[in-house]
């Protein structure tokens, strides 16, 4: 497969998939992610809400996680693992 020129990519089309990756998570799964990813929430924390185990709370964000590269590494790896 042969790598985009990210300077092609235009941010419409960043912004339109990074809206896809989370439609494509359940509930509970965009709620870890988002809250572990942006808001740095202590595991802890997430599986008290949600009342499931922190071995859920880590299964759900490594599900979202690789659902959210899934949309963006394919075309935009250095989005998703900027040491690329």
């Amino acid at each position: 497969m042969r790598r985009r020129d990210l300077s092609t990519v235009t941010i419409a089309d960043v912004e339109r998939r990074m809206v896809i990756a989370p439609r494509k998570m359940t509930a509970r799964q965009g709620d870890i992610f988002l809250s572990v990813r942006f808001d740095q929430t202590p595991y802890e924390e997430l599986a008290v809400r949600h009342g499931i185990t922190i071995e859920q709370v880590i299964a759900d964000f490594a599900e979202a996680l690789l659902m959210w590269s899934r949309c963006l590494h394919a075309r935009f790896p250095q989005l998703v693992w900027p040491w690329f």
